[in-house]
Protein backbone atom coordinates (compact mmCIF):
# COMPACT_ATOMS: atom_id res chain seq x y z
CA UNK A 1 0.00 0.00 0.00
CA UNK A 2 1.45 3.36 -0.52
CA UNK A 3 1.75 6.24 1.42
CA UNK A 4 -0.42 8.40 -1.00
CA UNK A 5 -3.30 5.96 -0.33
CA UNK A 6 -3.06 5.90 3.50
CA UNK A 7 -2.89 9.47 3.56
CA UNK A 8 -5.49 9.80 1.26
CA UNK A 9 -8.16 7.22 3.78
CA UNK A 10 -6.83 9.53 6.59
CA UNK A 11 -7.61 13.07 5.40
CA UNK A 12 -11.42 11.11 3.81
CA UNK A 13 -12.42 9.89 7.79
CA UNK A 14 -10.78 13.18 9.38
CA UNK A 15 -13.30 15.11 6.69
CA UNK A 16 -16.21 12.67 7.53
CA UNK A 17 -15.28 12.90 11.36
CA UNK A 18 -15.21 16.98 11.22
CA UNK A 19 -18.36 17.48 9.16
CA UNK A 20 -20.29 14.79 11.60
CA UNK A 21 -18.91 17.10 14.21
CA UNK A 22 -20.09 20.21 12.88
CA UNK A 23 -23.97 18.79 11.89
CA UNK A 24 -23.98 17.72 15.66
CA UNK A 25 -23.24 21.22 16.94
CA UNK A 26 -25.60 22.74 14.67
CA UNK A 27 -28.10 20.83 15.85
CA UNK A 28 -27.48 21.08 19.46
CA UNK A 29 -27.21 25.24 19.05
CA UNK A 30 -30.78 24.44 17.50
CA UNK A 31 -32.38 22.48 20.33
CA UNK A 32 -30.92 24.89 22.64
CA UNK A 33 -32.20 28.11 20.85
CA UNK A 34 -36.27 26.25 22.67
CA UNK A 35 -37.20 27.08 25.77
CA UNK A 36 -38.63 23.97 27.22
CA UNK A 37 -42.49 25.11 26.43
CA UNK A 38 -41.63 24.95 23.02
CA UNK A 39 -40.13 21.34 23.14
CA UNK A 40 -42.91 20.07 25.47
CA UNK A 41 -45.60 21.99 22.66
CA UNK A 42 -44.46 20.51 19.64
CA UNK A 43 -43.76 17.09 21.44
CA UNK A 44 -47.38 16.98 22.36
CA UNK A 45 -48.01 17.72 18.83
CA UNK A 46 -46.27 14.98 17.63
CA UNK A 47 -47.28 12.56 19.99
CA UNK A 48 -44.08 11.65 21.81
CA UNK A 49 -42.48 12.60 24.78
CA UNK A 50 -40.21 15.70 25.60
CA UNK A 51 -37.72 13.74 25.36
CA UNK A 52 -38.13 11.35 22.64
CA UNK A 53 -38.04 14.94 20.45
CA UNK A 54 -34.85 15.70 22.05
CA UNK A 55 -33.64 12.76 20.87
CA UNK A 56 -34.87 13.02 17.56
CA UNK A 57 -33.55 16.47 17.07
CA UNK A 58 -30.40 15.16 17.79
CA UNK A 59 -30.11 12.40 15.37
CA UNK A 60 -28.45 12.51 12.42
CA UNK A 61 -29.60 12.73 9.51
CA UNK A 62 -27.53 9.18 8.82
CA UNK A 63 -30.02 7.48 10.35
CA UNK A 64 -33.22 8.55 8.33
CA UNK A 65 -31.19 6.99 5.30
CA UNK A 66 -30.04 4.44 6.61
CA UNK A 67 -34.53 3.87 7.32
CA UNK A 68 -34.64 5.22 3.78
CA UNK A 69 -32.55 2.19 2.38
CA UNK A 70 -33.97 -0.12 5.08
CA UNK A 71 -37.61 0.51 3.42
CA UNK A 72 -36.63 0.17 0.17
CA UNK A 73 -34.99 -3.27 0.69
CA UNK A 74 -38.42 -4.29 2.42
CA UNK A 75 -39.98 -3.33 -0.53
CA UNK A 76 -42.03 -0.39 0.69
CA UNK A 77 -41.41 3.70 -0.10
CA UNK A 78 -41.46 6.27 2.28
CA UNK A 79 -43.62 8.39 0.24
CA UNK A 80 -46.18 6.05 0.43
CA UNK A 81 -45.92 4.86 3.97
CA UNK A 82 -46.20 8.97 4.54
CA UNK A 83 -49.48 9.28 2.75
CA UNK A 84 -50.99 5.91 3.81
CA UNK A 85 -49.21 5.04 7.61
CA UNK A 86 -48.27 7.83 8.97
CA UNK A 87 -48.03 7.43 12.17
CA UNK A 88 -46.44 4.03 11.74
CA UNK A 89 -43.70 6.12 9.43
CA UNK A 90 -42.98 8.47 12.64
CA UNK A 91 -42.64 5.45 14.70
CA UNK A 92 -40.14 3.91 12.41
CA UNK A 93 -38.49 6.95 12.46
CA UNK A 94 -38.48 7.33 16.12
CA UNK A 95 -37.10 4.19 16.60
CA UNK A 96 -34.37 4.22 14.09
CA UNK A 97 -33.31 7.09 15.33
CA UNK A 98 -32.89 5.90 19.10
CA UNK A 99 -31.55 2.35 17.48
CA UNK A 100 -28.35 1.59 18.97
CA UNK A 101 -27.71 -1.00 16.59
CA UNK A 102 -27.12 2.17 13.75
CA UNK A 103 -22.89 0.81 13.26
CA UNK A 104 -24.44 -2.75 12.44
CA UNK A 105 -26.94 -1.38 10.34
CA UNK A 106 -25.12 1.21 8.28
CA UNK A 107 -22.40 -1.83 7.73
CA UNK A 108 -24.84 -3.96 6.50
CA UNK A 109 -26.47 -1.88 4.01
CA UNK A 110 -23.15 -0.32 2.74
CA UNK A 111 -22.24 -4.37 2.45
CA UNK A 112 -25.57 -5.27 0.70
CA UNK A 113 -26.07 -7.88 3.83
CA UNK A 114 -29.78 -8.13 3.86
CA UNK A 115 -29.91 -11.87 5.12
CA UNK A 116 -31.02 -10.97 9.10
CA UNK A 117 -31.46 -7.42 10.16
CA UNK A 118 -34.76 -9.40 12.05
CA UNK A 119 -31.49 -10.60 14.39
CA UNK A 120 -31.06 -6.68 15.39
CA UNK A 121 -33.06 -4.32 13.82
CA UNK A 122 -35.68 -3.28 16.22
CA UNK A 123 -37.97 -2.41 13.02
CA UNK A 124 -37.90 -5.35 11.26
CA UNK A 125 -41.53 -6.64 12.64
CA UNK A 126 -43.30 -3.46 11.95
CA UNK A 127 -41.49 -3.52 8.41
CA UNK A 128 -42.26 -6.85 7.81
CA UNK A 129 -46.23 -5.97 8.82
CA UNK A 130 -46.37 -3.02 6.39
CA UNK A 131 -45.00 -4.89 3.71
CA UNK A 132 -47.59 -7.54 4.13
CA UNK A 133 -50.49 -5.01 4.16
CA UNK A 134 -49.26 -3.23 0.80
CA UNK A 135 -49.55 -6.33 -0.55
CA UNK A 136 -52.94 -7.22 0.36
CA UNK A 137 -53.89 -3.79 -0.62
CA UNK A 138 -52.05 -4.22 -4.38
CA UNK A 139 -53.62 -7.65 -4.26
CA UNK A 140 -57.26 -6.45 -4.00
CA UNK A 141 -56.67 -3.48 -6.58
CA UNK A 142 -55.67 -5.78 -9.25
CA UNK A 143 -58.14 -6.17 -11.74
CA UNK A 144 -60.30 -9.13 -11.97
CA UNK A 145 -58.82 -11.34 -14.82
CA UNK A 146 -60.81 -14.15 -16.10
CA UNK A 147 -60.45 -16.65 -18.22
Amino acid sequence: MSTASVDQTDVSLFSRLLNLAKRAFVRWREVNRLDREQIDVTARDLNISPGELVTLMYTSADSLEQLDKRLAYAGLSEEALAASNPDELRDLRRVCSQCNTRARCARDLRHKRMAAPSKYCPNELTLRLLLCEARNERALNLPLQHS
